[in-house]
């Protein structure tokens, strides 16, 4: 690139472009950094009001999308065979992740589950109690010593010569007899004696047991086992099913959980008979699945009647059709118009943890991206189910979330010690920012300045090498032109004037030769070591050969020499190179040396390095010019009033050189008392 002499308009745009808008940003960044506390505080407000109002709208989300799922179960059930006796067409049964139990209304009448509509209105027993192991396997455990027993059992059926004569004692003893005998016969394998005694006990049903419990499914539970282990599969199944009618025909209900465990159980034990018929299998498989849901369900509404007859009594209703209503840990959601079409009631039992976890992970969610906002959520207990409580903390605002969790959420006033705390570090990395960015600017203007500076250096010198080039060319050029032409058209005679301009011709052109050959050498070095050719030679036969060469031209001069070239001076290096080392050296001291003046060249062997120096007595350089006499194209003083001639690429190639072969250059000079080169190679192995 070429730059004009007269920068200044290109300093100017440089100031206005860069420097000027840079220092005026600066300082507005300054300014703005000093707000950064008051700026904080008022991104928290909004943030906390953002980050209130995602966690609101997770929430609605999420339970809208219960009611959805909980709206599509429904209609689902609406439109499947919902009696129990429909089992052989029943499909899978859709829940809803949060949703217990899904009750469906019509008319004020239930719909789903539908088993008999008069459990619903007599009821006298609600006992959930789950039969204990004893009651399980009553007739199965082995609670007396084993010897004892069979004595007790012995006697037992020693007085009961005919089943009636159990009644002769006390009911609680006829039926403690009555068990003891049906327990022996049953571990003895007596099953046809043992299914007499338990017909006797199943004709007087509700008898008690241990622990005042209902004998009469474990009793039923019992026949079944029998028949099972008798191989009678056909006979099992037909009298489960019995029994499942007795159940359906019974106007009173007193065991739920023990009829549940029955069934569940007898149906298990159907389906695991190798031989039943495909057919059998699923429809078995059906009644004990839509059976187990719905005896669960009837269990949950007659242990929360009155909370169902709340519901479906109530004839206040919400614009969206959702009314909830909880108490104690039981919450209900009733679904009606507009959510649901005509007089069509849905009542969801909510499953309280499966319903809190799907909240809880929506919540997370939008709370990962608020992580420095204290808040928290409670339940109506206290417990903390998000976030945490901070310490002397003030509430800042609060809402309730979820209509079924009822579930306070707070947000809290963060500490101004935090917030100049997370200022001060954010102001601390603008401020770092800001200065880098001001030194970057300072420092890249100084090295463009620089380069701008050296650039326009470095063109000066290639024009004055250019015009010292051509100068050097045309003048030995014109020499020789002139000399032949005049020896050409016969003008010289004389065989001594022959042999004269045939000496200054061969002078020229050893000149012209010269300067060639530097243009080439320092072209040569531009291409790195890889044009070098390495060999181990001595380099005081290379430095001989130079000082022979250039001999004549100092002793012409009236230049005196001192020379020692120590032999076994050898080095790794490239012959060409180094012999233009040598030369550019001595010529030089030839050149800035006159009369009278010696020069002394000299290589010796050091311990592991060869040493070359050129001494001489000439003009001298400044200490100023010292440092760039080694550069491109330089040289000393001005170009066009120096008396010697050269190119200025002498000692460039020397440094070179140097620097290529790994050797070091040194220089001491003063003015008006020459000047000494010393290079140092490392010596070969």
């Amino acid at each position: 690139m070429q730059v004009s002499r007269n920068n200044l308009l290109f300093i100017f745009l440089f100031a206005g472009g860069i420097i000027l808008p840079t220092a005026i940003l600066a300082f507005l960044s300054f300014r703005n950094i000093q707000n950064e506390v008051y700026l904080a505080q008022k991104n928290f407000d909004e943030n906390s009001i953002s980050f209130q109002s995602e966690i609101e709208e997770a929430v609605s989300k999420e339970q809208k999308k219960i009611h959805q799922e909980a709206k599509g179960a429904s209609l689902f059930l609406y439109e499947q065979p919902r009696g129990l006796l429909d089992f052989g067409n029943a499909t899978e049964f859709k829940s809803v992740d949060g949703i217990e139990a899904i009750f469906l209304f019509n008319n004020g009448s239930l719909v789903y589950p539908d088993i008999s509509s008069r459990h619903f209105s007599n009821i006298q027993d609600f006992s959930t109690s789950v039969p204990s192991n004893r009651e399980k396997n009553i007739f199965k455990d082995e609670q007396e010593n084993p010897e004892n027993r069979e004595k007790i059992y012995q006697s037992r059926v020693t007085r009961s010569i005919h089943p009636s004569a159990i009644f002769f004692d006390t009911p609680e003893e006829q039926i403690q007899n009555l068990l003891g005998m049906i327990r022996y016969n049953f571990q003895n394998k007596k099953y046809d004696a043992a299914l007499e005694l338990l017909d006797i006990l199943e004709k007087q049903p509700h008898q008690q047991g241990y622990l005042h419990a209902d004998l009469t499914r474990s009793a039923n539970l019992l026949h079944f086992e029998i028949l099972v282990a008798q191989k009678k599969h056909q006979e099992a199944q037909d009298y489960c099913l019995f029994i499942l009618n007795q159940f359906l025909e019974d106007k009173h209900i007193k065991d739920l959980a023990s009829s549940r465990f029955f069934f569940e159980s007898a149906f298990t034990q159907i389906l695991s008979f190798e031989k039943l018929p495909q057919d059998k299998r699923e429809a078995f498989w059906n009644l004990r699945e839509n059976f187990n849901r719905q005896l669960g369900y009837m269990d949950i509404l007659f242990k929360h009647k009155d909370l169902f007859a709340e519901l479906l009594e109530d004839d206040v209703s919400s614009k969206e059709g959702i009314l909830y209503k909880q108490e104690d840990d039981v919450t209900l959601l009733r679904m009606s118009y507009p959510y649901l079409s005509g007089d069509q009631v849905v009542i969801a039992k909510i499953d309280n943890k499966a319903y809190r976890d799907r909240l809880v992970s929506k919540m997370k969610v939008v709370a990962q991206s608020w992580k420095n906002i204290p808040y928290s959520i409670v339940d109506q207990k206290d417990n903390i189910v998000l976030g945490y409580i901070p310490d002397s903390s003030t509430i800042v605002s609060q809402a309730i979330l979820s209509d079924a969790m009822n579930w306070e959420f707070s947000l809290y006033e963060k500490d101004m010690r935090d917030i100049k705390k997370e200022s001060r570090k954010r102001m601390f990395l603008m401020y770092g920012l800001m200065l880098f960015a001001l030194f970057a600017v300072i420092f890249g203007s100084f090295f463009m300045f620089r380069f701008i500076t050296q650039e326009r250096k470095l063109l000066s010198m290639k024009a004055n090498f250019l015009s010292s080039v051509s100068h050097e060319l045309k003048t030995p050029l014109t020499s020789i032109k002139m000399f032949a032409e005049m020896m050409a058209r016969g003008r010289v005679q004389k065989v001594e004037k022959v042999q004269e301009y045939s000496n200054l011709i061969g002078k020229e052109a050893t000149r012209l030769e010269n300067l060639i050959g530097a243009i080439l050498n320092y072209t040569r070095m531009e291409h790195g070591t890889g044009a070098f050719k390495w060999e181990k030679l001595d380099f005081s036969i290379c430095a001989q050969k130079v000082f022979d060469a250039v001999e004549d031209i100092g002793i012409e001069k009236g230049l005196e020499f001192r020379v020692h070239f120590e032999a076994g001076a050898y080095v790794m290096g490239d012959y060409t190179a180094l012999y233009s080392l040598a030369q550019n050296l001595i010529e030089n001291a030839i050149k800035y040396t006159n009369a009278p003046g010696e020069i002394t060249v000299d290589v010796q062997v050091e311990e592991n390095h060869v040493v070359f120096s050129v001494m001489d007595t000439g003009v001298g350089i400044p200490p100023a010019e010292q440092k760039n006499i080694f550069n491109d194209f330089y040289r000393v003083g001005d170009e066009m009033t120096r008396s010697t001639k050269g190119s200025g690429l002498g000692l460039a190639i020397v440094k070179r050189v140097a620097k290529t072969h790994r050797a070091t250059i040194s220089l001491i000079s003063k003015p008006g008392k020459g000047s000494t080169f010393t290079v140092k190679f490392k010596k070969a192995e």
